[in-house]
Order: C-alpha cells, then sequence, then structure tokens
C-alpha cells in the first residue's frame, strides 16, 4: 500500500513540475507572428544582427526586389558589414495565413535602404513564410518584389 502512494506521489509531483505544450490558437499564432515580425523590423533598421540570428532559419532564402538572393549568413554578412543598410522598413498591411506549422505573410512594405552605396527609396509587395522549428516560429523565407507602376 505504501509502494502505491509514493508511486502516485511521485506522478502527481511530475505531473505538477513537467512543462505541458499548450496548442495556440490561430489568434495566439497571428500575434505571436506580428510581435516577431515586429522584432525582426526593429533588429533589421539597427543593425542588430544577434537578434536577427535568432529570428531567422539557418535555412533561411532572402530574395530582395531586385532579384539577389542570399542565405541567412550571407545576409547578415552584408548587414553586419554595411553593405545592406536599412534606415527605414515599414509594413503597410499584412495577411496572415496559418497552415499547421506553417505561416504564410503577404502584404505592401516600403523601405528606405542603402544597398551597396546606393540610396534607395522603395514600394514593395512581399511574400514571408515562418515556419515552427525547435519549438520557436523562424523566418524560413522572404521574396519581393515591386508593385507594377
Amino acid at each position: 500500500m505504501s509502494r502505491t502512494v509514493v508511486l502516485i506521489g511521485a506522478a502527481l509531483a511530475a505531473a505538477y513540475t513537467s512543462p505541458v505544450a499548450v496548442p495556440q490558437t490561430e489568434d495566439d499564432v497571428e500575434r505571436e507572428i506580428r510581435s516577431l515580425d515586429a522584432r525582426r523590423l526593429e533588429a533589421m533598421t539597427r543593425g542588430d544582427v544577434a537578434a536577427m540570428d535568432r529570428i531567422l532559419s539557418n535555412d533561411l532564402v532572402y530574395t530582395h526586389a531586385s532579384g539577389w538572393r542570399q542565405t541567412k549568413a550571407e545576409f547578415l554578412a552584408s548587414i553586419r558589414s554595411g553593405e545592406l543598410k536599412y534606415h527605414t522598413f515599414d509594413m503597410h498591411s499584412a495577411h496572415l495565413r496559418t497552415y499547421g506549422g506553417a505561416v504564410i505573410v503577404t502584404g505592401e512594405a516600403s523601405a528606405k535602404v542603402n544597398s551597396k552605396g546606393h540610396e534607395l527609396d522603395v514600394s514593395l509587395l512581399f511574400l514571408e513564410a515562418y515556419a515552427k522549428q525547435g519549438g520557436r516560429w523562424q523566418l524560413v523565407a522572404w521574396q519581393s518584389t515591386r508593385p507594377a507602376p
């Protein structure tokens, strides 16, 4: 009998101390992605490579409106070196769609950026993809283009 009580007590203690994953609702996911995106844009304009490193997936594909495609390492290196300097980056609209462990965001944005020594003021249409990796959301793809005249 005492062995049973000890086992029940141990099971109850484990239940109260073990973290339990609570499923996220679509609203929770949307809030988290919007917050993550805001932190990413702030990090980009501040040149905070360490913050961006946590938000960007190791297998990121970042395609600029010019067609310049970069890996995560290349993108962070271009910001670190000053080859790419975001002065401002504003999203004017962002529509999110959740697909299980992935979120697709589409919208419009504008940016003021110095790219390879050229000052640019651009309007963009974008598509970005976030995926849940290692228990957290990370940006896995960015694709932008300039809107048709």
